[in-house]
């Protein structure tokens, strides 16, 4: 917009230069050949300024145009910092509907379960002290919303997450997961309003899920975060549970809030496994309790609820009566590095936007305003001084400056004059 109104006030400035009055250096002396073919020097009446008594009116035009556009840019100022909070940052705040986005977590020395089949047979491993690598997409689906009809308020996000373990220089397939998510497009907090589900299956049928009521956060918090306790939600337990504020922190020199989530161990189900699991060279089944606790810690950009890094110490293992428990899955992953540059360095861009708009655009847009429509209407309200009024002698100061200009330059357009008039030998 800026651009266009600087085209305006050039365009003006060139219009009103081109009505402007010129004025022309009229010799006193001219050659004039009669019919005799001799020549004359005649004077002329005087040295004529072409327009000299509209100084005042080209000023006026000038002025007047500068003034208007003045007054229009500063209520175009004035309407953007009314504008900021109320329409600007809510536009801007709000999540959308074709998230679009894909986050690695990385984990060393861990111990895991290997599912896999050896010779057409069924095979656990019991790993430790692996790399494992967790893979997380998001993606949009704002079809979903929109037939629901409430895709101004709510977005659906289908997220899925495969864990894999590095295995003599591979990385081999540990798990599989598929969640679908209705959440608010600005409190980040769960709605179930167009058909959340999640997976029930695992690599070899990834397909199977059922329907399944979220509730608290899931992938983020809500715009402009308080240091206050949140509930985010646990996929492992299926429910929300208390994540509390820590304290402030900076991640390459975005700030960031810290959160800490506890889940004490829980068990969140019950298989029969073979006994082989628990002790090599058993025979038979047992029934298996899978116990499960986590500690989760988010460091969150506190302008846009994103989560900027996050590691889970977990603690899934698998319990039955007269064996020792056998890990399913224990360790520290986290956010690998990469992840957390992008996030720090995308969001940390966003928010400082969203921060100016929300806390200085408007001062900044009153105050340039105000100050532009107040020259503005200087410039047009100011009065002129009537000819009659002026006093002899004393001309407005631009018209003084041009009238000593071309006195200075009478006296060589004298010379010429003269010499012209010598009769040629």
């Amino acid at each position: 917009m800026s651009v266009i109104a600087l085209t305006v006030v050039v365009s003006v400035v060139a219009g009103c230069a081109s009505l402007a009055p010129r004025v022309e250096c009229t010799d006193e002396r001219k050659r004039v050949r009669p019919t005799d073919g001799t020549y004359r020097v005649v004077r002329a009446g005087s040295y004529s300024l072409v327009g000299s008594i509209d100084f005042n009116v080209e000023g006026t035009h000038m002025r007047r145009a500068i003034g208007v556009i003045l007054v229009v840019l500063g209520s175009l100022f004035i309407g953007i910092g009314l504008l900021a909070k109320p329409y600007l940052y809510d536009q801007l705040a709000i999540a959308p509907l074709d998230q679009e986005s894909t986050s690695i977590s990385q984990g060393t020395d861990m111990a895991v379960l290997y599912p896999h089949v050896v010779d057409g047979a069924p095979a656990i491993d019991k790993l430790t002290g692996v790399k494992v690598v967790s893979t997380r997409q998001v993606v949009g689906i704002p079809g979903v919303p929109a037939e629901a009809g409430v895709e101004d308020t709510d977005a659906f996000w289908q997220t899925t997450v495969k864990s894999q373990a590095e295995v003599d220089g591979q990385m081999v397939d540990l798990s599989f997961s598929d969640t679908g998510v209705s959440l608010d497009r600005r409190s980040g907090e769960t709605t179930n309003c167009c058909g959340d589900y999640t997976s029930t299956g695992d690599l070899d049928d990834p397909t199977s899920q059922k329907d399944i009521t979220h509730d608290g956060l899931y992938f983020k918090f809500p715009f402009g975060v308080q240091k206050t306790t949140y509930q985010w939600w646990d996929a492992d337990i299926e429910r929300a549970v208390p994540i509390e504020f820590q304290g402030e922190d900076e991640i390459n020199g975005t700030p960031v809030y810290v959160f800490k989530q506890t889940i004490a161990p829980e068990a969140i189900s019950a298989i029969e496994a073979p006994a082989s699991l628990f002790e090599e060279g058993a025979v038979g089944t047992v029934t298996a309790t899978e116990m499960y606790s986590n500690t989760r810690t988010l460091w969150v950009e506190p302008v846009t609820g994103v989560v900027i890094d996050g590691n889970e110490e977990l603690n899934t293992v698998y319990e039955a009566d007269g064996y020792e428990p056998v890990a399913k899955t224990v360790g520290t992953i986290g956010f690998d590095e990469d992840t957390v540059n992008k996030n720090a360095a995308d969001w940390g861009a966003k928010a400082s936007l969203l921060s100016f708009i929300d806390d200085w655009l408007l001062l900044v847009g009153l105050v340039l305003g105000f100050l532009l429509v107040g020259l503005g209407a200087y410039l047009l309200l100011r009065p002129n001084v009537p000819a009659a009024e002026r006093v002899p002698g004393r001309p407005p100061q631009a018209a003084a400056r041009r009238l000593r200009r071309m006195t200075e330059r009478a006296p060589a357009c004298r010379r010429r004059c003269r010499r012209s008039s010598r009769p040629r030998g």
